[in-house]
């Protein structure tokens, strides 16, 4: 029996990356990106907190989405390939009347094709953190995780959040065989490898929200309805979510 491989390469061809638009495809198998970002201001004016991105040798606001610049530099998506992303997050509240904040941050992460959501696994999407930030497992499902800034960020502060982005090697061993097909007509005794990821879309969202350091375990049981115990009853280090130690 013949067998043919189909698109059996681990270096994919890069679309555009985007916040909502239609995508730029490739003739070859494409992984295209698109992402998003926005941020959730609590009531009080004096909490507020950006989501920035480095683009070039600057940062700039993600309002109209993450552009994952150097993964744009790059002429391809490379599977394996760590790219060398940063996304942080600053305390923008007003100079004057603003306050610490304590930040969380929930990424969710899927794959699409044809538009529509498909099985390809989430976990696949691997996003670098910085350290100071800790992932808590009681929210975490394999389209979300949540992050908890575990030290008061100052008014005017920022904090990096991602670090790098990269496309696990796994998603190479998804592959599926059928009879190789040409000009309609099943060609008999000849099968085909296709490899899942052809044509699939990765989707990133980014949310960042805040609260305030004052009354420290009260707020952030106000605000996100979990229980933690912090250094000190005002802008205090969170020591523990959930009952979990976050060091």
């Amino acid at each position: 029996m013949k067998k043919l491989i189909k698109n059996p390469l681990i270096i994919l061809a890069f679309g555009l990356i985007v916040i909502a638009a239609g995508s730029v495809g490739a003739a070859r198998a494409a992984i295209v990106y698109q992402t998003a970002a926005e941020r959730v201001n609590f009531s009080t004016a004096t909490i507020s907190v950006d989501v920035q991105e480095m683009v070039g040798d600057e940062y700039v606001s993600a309002d109209d989405g993450l552009v994952f610049d150097s993964v744009k530099q790059d002429e391809t998506i490379k599977i394996g390939k760590k790219y060398d992303e940063r996304v942080r997050v600053v305390n923008n509240s007003n100079n004057e009347t603003g306050y610490s904040e304590y930040v969380r941050v929930v990424v969710r992460k899927s794959w699409f094709k044809d538009g529509k959501s498909t099985n390809l696994n989430p976990e696949l999407i691997e996003l670098e953190t910085a350290e100071g930030w800790y992932l808590n497992p009681d929210e975490t499902t394999t389209e979300q995780e949540v992050y908890y800034m575990t030290s008061p960020l100052a008014c005017g502060n920022a904090a990096e959040f991602i670090t790098g982005l990269k496309i696990n090697n796994e998603v190479t061993t998804f592959v599926e065989t059928k009879p190789a097909i040409e000009n309609g007509t099943e060609l008999k005794g000849t099968i085909v490898n296709e490899y899942l990821y052809n044509g699939e879309e990765v989707y990133i969202q980014i949310q960042a929200d805040a609260v305030q350091t004052h009354n420290s375990e009260d707020a952030i049981y106000a605000a996100w309805g979990i229980k933690a115990t912090c250094s000190a009853p005002d802008d205090g280090n969170i020591l523990t979510i959930g009952g979990k130690s976050v060091q």
